[in-house]
């Protein structure tokens, strides 16, 4: 067989195995079997990572969303977490709002969870020689979830315990995470939000560390370095 021939082999076996059963009179039992074998695979996934959209769809809604989603969209990678976002994006054109919101809530849930990044646990420094940053898995979302009585602006993250957990964010919250777009020392945090009393500040910082929604590390010996070398202002006389 020449490539070409393989080539064309492939074009057929791949339309076949997308083919919707309404249109599935050339399928051998083999195909339907691996058709089968496949489609089972997608409803899996799609019921582990989206139980709360799942919970939301009638059985029969969800089984023709599938087969759309096996006849019509082709997914760039086979592990269980691409086919996951392939299925997002093929929803994200015809899903209601509410019901796209619930698979993009369960998303981020599922990339806090998988992303490769690691977190920390937190360094012994005191506060005010600590570096701080972000959590590198942190998500900020926005939710009005009545499925899930969730509404407001939400905090989803992984932390150095494997656990994914979510808090709801207030405006102070939102006014000192805005602040740590790039880490930051104490005294340089204290500057950014313009806080006239430390004391909630410290708080914050304190809480944040214990939940995991910040990471802490202390001063590189370079940068404690360059700190001691710095000249002292000259005194006026």
């Amino acid at each position: 067989m020449n490539a070409y021939s393989t080539l064309e082999a492939g074009r057929r076996f791949n339309r076949l195995l997308r083919a919707p059963q309404t249109d599935a009179g050339e399928l051998t039992p083999a195909i339907k079997l691996y058709r089968n074998f496949l489609r089972s695979n997608i409803e899996e996934v799609v019921k582990h990572v989206f139980p709360l959209y799942v919970s939301q769809v009638d059985a029969a809604t969800l089984r023709r969303q599938i087969d759309g989603f096996l006849a019509h969209h082709s997914a760039s990678a086979p592990e269980f977490h691409h086919i996951a976002t392939e299925f997002l994006v093929f929803m994200q054109p015809s899903a209601p709002a509410a019901l796209r919101q619930c698979l993009e809530y369960e998303w981020v849930l599922l990339k806090a969870e998988i992303d490769p990044a690691v977190v920390e646990p937190a360094s012994s420094a005191p506060l005010d020689e600590a570096i701080f940053s972000l959590n590198p898995t942190l998500t900020c979302i926005e939710l009005d979830l009545k499925a899930a009585s969730l509404s407001g602006a939400f905090a989803i993250f992984r932390d150095a315990r494997h656990q994914v957990r979510q808090k709801p964010l207030n405006r102070f919250d939102r006014h000192v995470l805005a602040g740590l777009e790039t880490p930051r020392s104490y005294a340089s945090l204290e500057t950014a939000c313009a806080m006239a009393d430390a004391a909630p500040l410290r708080q914050w910082l304190l809480d944040a560390i214990a939940t995991g929604l910040l990471q802490t590390s202390q001063p590189s010996l370079e940068s404690m370095n360059r700190s001691a070398c710095r000249p002292a202002a000259t005194q006026g006389v």
